[in-house]
């Protein structure tokens, strides 16, 4: 089956990113010949190269209303818009020429707010899949163009088809109840026999992902920095345990914003930003704990790569980590992490980790890898979406 993939970015480090070349090399060994579109040559554009795969980029942008956070994105406001209308006018164009050229049999979008594939799929007669990786407006503040409804009649186009990371993504989509709609975890990790040996653990917690204010890295420095306090203050408490930020970004106002902080609690000994790492395998491995702090996580893709590592979880009880959680208590009957809702929570989780001998969390870190190979499997999750890929391509003969 030839399947043409569109991405949002070329972003190496991007979650959704992550998890479309760990599905696309999958799905090349169960026989699916893919034609990748990505907006511009940068990133992994090389990598799916290096893969032998056909790729084609050409300009197009997210599907949504620019975001005004400043004066100058006020004044460039109308500019940026009537640019982003005519390159998505031209890609929708130039997609539906080669997509008849390639004999597409499936257009898959892999995130929500992209309309050039469905655009050219419309054309042809093709079957439409958006692969719905997060909320949108909660999360990332994206405001569909030219509007939510216009979205979601997308969504609920004929042929239109989707799969959703989550059940709780699902459900806040309306998608819940349509038989064209599947809930497919991500794959993290192949399938393994037995949880890595523990390694020597650490005194660090940590956080991987990328520094933005969508992650919550904020509100994991106030806890952090309160766990200090109530370590200072406590007679014969040991020292806090540091605090490592693995990560890039590309928000220099939010950065600054979040150095600042450490500046002026005095966390500049116990606060390191190590920035983009290549070792966050053995990162994980090491750590005390990974905290997972955003507010709504569309999946949590870093909380089950820990959990694969033997590393425990400290998640914030909020949409997809909620439901990883959750999914951990269904399949074991008892909790595979530590949960919080507040940031007062936080801090106190961090003190009675930090409080523990290193091993007293292995019965948590065992369940977790368990329920993680058996829900979040690379094979696992190629299966479902090529099984999906038949039953459409079934319905549309």
């Amino acid at each position: 089956m030839n399947i043409a993939y569109i991405l949002n970015a070329t972003i190496p480090e991007g979650g959704a990113t992550k998890s479309f070349l760990v599905m696309l090399k999958r799905l090349m060994q169960l026989g699916v010949s893919p034609l990748v579109v990505v907006p511009d040559r940068e990133g992994i554009y090389q990598t799916l190269v290096d893969m032998g795969v056909p790729v084609l980029a050409t300009t197009f942008r997210m599907n949504s209303w620019s975001h005004c956070d400043t004066l100058k994105d006020w004044l460039l406001f109308l500019p940026r818009m009537v640019a982003k209308i005519i390159a998505n006018d031209r890609a929708a164009k130039i997609l539906t020429r080669v997509f008849r050229e390639r004999g597409i049999d499936i257009v898959h979008t892999n995130v929500g707010p992209v309309s050039v594939g469905f655009r050219a799929a419309r054309r042809l007669g093709l079957p439409h899949v958006y692969h719905l990786r997060e909320y949108g407006k909660k999360d990332f503040s994206i405001h569909y163009f030219p509007s939510e409804a216009s979205f979601y009649r997308q969504l609920n186009a004929p042929h239109s088809y989707n799969i959703c990371i989550t059940n709780d993504i699902q459900l806040y989509h309306c998608q819940n109840d349509r038989p064209s709609s599947r809930v497919i975890y991500n794959g993290i990790h192949v399938a393994m026999d037995k949880m890595p040996a523990a390694a020597h653990v650490k005194d660090y917690f940590l956080f991987a992902g990328r520094i933005q204010p969508a992650k919550g890295v904020d509100t994991l420095l106030e806890a952090y920095a309160r766990y200090c306090e109530q370590t200072v203050s406590t007679p014969n408490a040991q020292h806090p345990i540091p605090l490592r930020l693995a990560g890039g970004t590309t928000d220099s106002v939010y950065m600054k914003k979040l150095e600042n902080f450490v500046k002026t609690h005095g966390l500049g000994q116990n606060v390191t930003f190590l920035g983009k790492r290549s070792d966050m395998d053995e990162l994980m491995q090491h750590a005390r704990s990974i905290v997972i702090p955003s507010p709504n996580e569309g999946f949590g893709r870093c909380m089950p790569e820990a959990m694969f590592q033997g590393c425990l979880a400290i998640g914030r009880n909020t949409a997809g980590i909620k439901e990883q959680f959750d999914n951990g208590l269904r399949v074991t009957g008892k909790e595979i992490g530590l949960r919080y809702e507040t940031t007062e929570e936080l801090a106190s989780l961090l003190a009675e980790v930090s409080s523990r001998p290193a091993d007293y969390y292995r019965p948590y870190t065992e369940r977790a890898f368990n329920v993680v190979n058996q829900l979040y499997t690379q094979e696992s999750n190629a299966q479902q979406v090529y099984t999906f890929y038949q039953e459409i391509l079934k319905e549309n003969k």
